[in-house]
């Protein structure tokens, strides 16, 4: 039997995804309630169990939208360990797919947890796209350079996103106050000028940043140096996104996001996915 989480599921919800993934209880209920939300959570149930029988998969499936196009994105997918291997995970999906297909969204997009995960979903026609690069870079000393940090509001931070990536594939801003909220409570940190902004970890003596956008590499270089002015942080490890301009070519890539369309096929090279948690 197949239904919707309520609020009365929270805590119950949480305790079965820090058994699949580990992790903050207090961060996976801030992240089940303020960036997924209930409603969009789909819950497996056995036929005829009991109505306080527990769950056996759950799936996130969360509204985005990219350029105007409505897609879906696929999360929190989580079978109990004594029911995997039947496909319950992959019946789900793909009922879902058709039914979202229906009502007229466009793609479906999904990080897979592992590269089994991955081969899973490519059976359901989902293919790898959103590839990230891993660059490692030194920061020069520069007491000239001029940032502001943690000043920019989540809104604002949509905004910029927007302008350097007009393909940004989007969540609500409800869902991106708690996706910043968690980034602060990780300890990240904010730093921002008008030529652009980048959101980074101090890691020792490495700053590790998990989204960069600027004007020019110049531009990100003058953020990887006000960073360091103020943390003395002398390396950085920079994550971008392939069909980024900053540092072109440079960096190891890896593999991210999948992306399955379910209306007609739309060019990927202008789209920018990626989450932050």
């Amino acid at each position: 039997m197949l239904r919707k989480a309520t609020d009365a599921d929270l805590e119950m919800l949480t305790d079965f995804r820090h058994e699949a993934y580990g992790g903050s209880r207090t961060e996976i209920a801030g992240w089940l309630k303020n960036i997924v939300g209930p409603d969009n959570i789909l819950l497996v149930e056995l036929p005829g169990g009991e109505k306080t029988a527990p769950p056996v998969s759950m799936l996130c499936a969360v509204p985005v939208e990219t350029a105007g196009r409505r897609g879906i994105w696929f999360c929190g997918m989580a079978t109990r360990p004594q029911y995997r291997g039947r496909g319950l995970m992959t019946h789900l999906l793909d009922g879902c797919i058709r039914a979202y297909a229906a009502s007229g969204y466009e793609f479906a997009v999904v990080v897979p947890e592992a590269s089994r995960a991955a081969a899973r979903l490519r059976k359901l026609e989902f293919k790898d796209a959103f590839a990230m690069r891993v660059l490692n870079r030194p920061i020069n000393h520069n007491l000239w350079a001029r940032a502001e940090f943690d000043t920019m509001t989540v809104h604002r931070l949509m905004e910029t996103r927007l302008r350097y990536q007009p393909g940004c594939i989007t969540l609500p801003e409800t869902s991106m106050n708690e996706v910043v909220s968690q980034l602060y409570h990780r300890g990240a940190t904010i730093v921002a000028n008008q030529r652009g902004y980048g959101i980074y970890f101090v890691r020792e003596d490495l700053l590790q940043f998990i989204e960069l956008q600027a004007d020019n590499d110049h531009s990100a270089d003058i953020l990887l140096e006000a960073a360091r002015e103020r943390t003395g942080c002398t390396h950085a490890q920079l994550l971008l996104t392939e069909n980024q301009s900053l540092f072109l070519g440079a960096g190891k890539r890896c593999g991210y996001g999948m992306i399955r369309f379910l209306q007609k096929p739309f060019p990927l090279s202008d789209v920018y996915f990626r989450l932050l948690l």
